[in-house]
């Protein structure tokens, strides 16, 4: 069996260093970690990761927490979590849990049992006890009663904007459209923003909200344009809603951006480079999942909760609004 004294040979290095190489230090020059990961390679040697945990009280792993990874604004955010992940060689275990809270609080429990680093949590299910729990933890969008750390963007800028520029676009009546969470969520203020600006502009806005989740849209949309007949400006919660939408206006021939302009909300890719033509209010993803690690990073190294991070968010043109002339 080969041990780190057969790597310390092989390498030409001593002990110490073969064992600061496994557990990741810092303290070690390129040349040397490429020649001691060249050893274990030729020797086939794979460290006791469990033995490496014991003694250094970190598993060098993060889990995260999101509803679906069907989502593209999950699947997103999962995307830049890994890759900077993969920079600093820390593993990651993810949950998809298709908005199922057992499925969630399963999770939870069994990484809560197997030792992980911290977590970072896209969640609208009762959590509550894992916050409070002495892992780190940083949540995404959702604030808790307790002081969690969070990441968010600027919703409430964010509907201002879809307000202002639907206005700018001539639209007269304009609508908001979502299904809401079952937990206080900062994705809320939103639509507080969205009526705030048109008031401040002169226009009222149509309301029209279901609890999640939504089982039939073409009948939820359905009940929207029998209320509100003349709607000609539409904010979406989201751009999957948005882009649901899209497909059911086209379904009842109703000309988009002609008859009725939409605006989504995330300005997800649908794979890396590659964005819809929807127009959008724009969260940036990759600097979210940035600044949740990096808030994480700072909670495991034993550092205060900080204020909340809210980022900035931009409007995205696309074929689903008209163009200012």
């Amino acid at each position: 069996m080969t041990t780190i004294r057969d790597i310390a040979r092989e390498a030409n290095v001593g002990t110490t260093t073969v064992s600061r190489v496994i557990n990741n230090s810092e303290k070690v020059s390129p040349d040397t970690r490429k020649r001691v990961e060249s050893a274990m390679k030729k020797l086939n040697y794979y460290p006791n990761e469990y033995a490496r945990v014991l003694k250094s009280k970190k598993s060098n792993t993060i889990a995260v927490s999101v509803p679906s990874i069907w989502h593209p604004f999950f699947s997103e955010f999962v995307y830049h979590i890994e890759k900077e992940l993969r920079k600093k060689n820390i593993r990651l275990m993810i949950s998809s849990n298709n908005t199922d809270a057992q499925t969630e609080l399963e999770f939870l429990d069994m990484i809560r049992q197997n030792k992980v680093d911290g977590i970072i949590a896209l969640t609208y299910h009762n959590i509550d006890k894992y916050v409070s729990s002495n892992i780190p933890f940083v949540s995404i969008d959702r604030y808790f009663t307790e002081k969690v750390a969070y990441v968010t963007s600027d919703n409430y800028h964010g509907g201002e904007i879809a307000a202002e520029e639907l206005i700018k676009r001539g639209c007269k009546n304009l609508g908001f459209i979502s299904a809401i969470a079952p937990q206080k969520n900062d994705t809320l203020k939103r639509k507080n923003g969205f009526v705030d600006k048109a008031k401040e502009l002169g226009q009222e806005v149509y309301i029209y909200q279901k609890p999640e989740p939504i089982l039939d849209y073409n009948q939820f949309f359905d009940d929207f344009f029998a209320t509100y007949t003349d709607c000609d400006g539409l904010l979406a919660m989201n751009d999957q809603t948005a882009l649901i939408l899209l497909k059911y206006l086209d379904q009842k021939g109703i000309n988009v951006p002609d008859e009725l302009q939409v605006i989504g909300y995330d300005g997800f890719h649908y794979f890396e480079g590659y964005e819809t033509n929807l127009t959008s209010i724009k969260q940036p993803i990759e600097e979210m999942a940035q600044a949740a690690l990096t808030m994480l990073f700072k909670l495991i190294d034993g550092a205060v909760i900080e204020e909340p991070i809210v980022l900035p968010v931009e409007f995205k043109p696309g074929n689903t609004t008209k163009t200012i002339k």
